[in-house]
């Protein structure tokens, strides 16, 4: 019997082109970029160990505390660096308002920002930060207390050593602004609540 084999040859690669056909484009697809207008996870900070306490320093960041001289500082744990603050650290008698706010953010060729960051709890007696957003804050020390400051809704810990998201914050009603600032407040004190809060992440998506 006579075995046409080019006619075999031409079922088969039918055959295997229609198997192929079934995968989904999906599972060819590029995974899809995020364009940051601020993106924030301290790489470039100092740290310290211990006792030895390295204050943040980024190019337009404001880092500063309305009550007593401690800031916010850089630290590192598992090659992982973030900023960090506690009032379990300040003298007694004192308190803390401890800012960490960042650069003049342009929101205006944005259409649906959103913010995210991470916070971890340490020594825990208290939830102590504050994010906030303005979008009249000059960038000095002193008009920390004449900006308009509007607090946000984020993820918080329910426990100690949790890093956990805050969650996608939107930012949708700032879309006409080219000086929205961010900014991260930390309030205790050495009697008071005193945990130790770890701050890492900062990520505004453009859309």
């Amino acid at each position: 019997m006579k075995i046409n084999y080019l006619k075999i040859f031409f079922v088969l690669a039918l055959s295997t082109s229609v198997l192929t056909s079934c995968v989904s484009e999906d599972d060819y697809s590029i995974p899809k970029t995020v364009d940051y207008a601020l993106s924030e996870s301290f790489n470039d900070i100092g740290t310290g160990a211990g006792s030895t306490e390295v204050a943040i320093e980024l190019d337009g960041w404001v880092n500063f505390n309305t009550s007593n001289s401690r800031l916010w500082v850089g630290k590192l744990f598992s090659n992982n660096k973030f900023a960090e603050f506690s009032s379990n650290f300040s003298a007694s008698g004192t308190s803390d308002q401890t800012w960490l706010i960042t650069p003049a953010i342009d929101l205006t060729a944005t259409t649906s920002p959103k913010l995210s960051f991470s916070t971890l709890t340490r020594y825990g007696n208290g939830y102590p930060l504050k994010a906030m957003v303005s979008t009249d804050y000059d960038g000095t020390t002193a008009g920390i207390a004449t900006a308009t400051w509007t607090e946000l809704n984020f993820v918080k810990p329910t426990a100690d050593d949790v890093s956990v998201r805050s969650g996608a914050i939107s930012l949708s009603s700032y879309t006409t602004s080219d000086n929205v600032r961010i900014a991260f407040k930390y309030t205790g004190s050495k009697s008071g609540v005193k945990t130790t809060l770890q701050l890492d992440n900062i990520k505004i998506a453009k859309n």
